[in-house]
């Protein structure tokens, strides 16, 4: 199954963490009808990535995953819950999983945050019209 990732997950070195195993496929996907925030209130006080219904869409990357490995994330993401969307990949829709925050808040974008989203776009080779769009969170930041 698919696991469609927009945030700190797009950083490969985070994802080998996390997921547990050398991340080396990952393929460009599109959620359309969604937008990127960082609203999801970190114990630091600033805000996570999230998405939101109503927006242009926001770019990731889809991994190949297995039930355990949604397991694992349901259980060291609790500020999250896990949907399923329809994502663009190779130009195709289809579904996969993903995690949209549960609790939101009006709170600066925890910068670091922000730095590994955008590593992880350039990474992946994400729009560069995109990529702009997550550096103009860097000035909102915090931290």
């Amino acid at each position: 199954m698919l696991l469609f990732v927009y945030g700190t997950l797009m950083d490969i070195e985070k994802a080998g963490r996390i997921l547990k195993k050398k991340v080396k496929t990952a393929k460009k996907a599109f959620l359309p009808n969604y937008r990127i925030a960082f609203n999801v209130p970190s114990s630091y006080g600033t805000g996570n990535p999230n998405i939101e219904e109503g927006g242009e869409g926001v770019w990731g990357v889809v991994y190949e995953v297995d039930e355990k490995i949604l397991n694992l994330l349901d259980k060291v993401s609790p500020r999250y819950k896990r949907i399923e969307v329809e994502v663009i990949v190779d130009g195709k829709p289809t579904k996969a999983w993903t995690y949209i925050g549960k609790v939101k808040d009006s709170v600066k974008p925890d910068k670091s945050c922000v730095e590994r989203v955008i590593k992880g776009a350039k990474t992946h080779g994400l729009p560069e019209e995109y990529i702009r769009l997550l550096e103009g969170f860097l000035n909102e930041g915090d931290g």
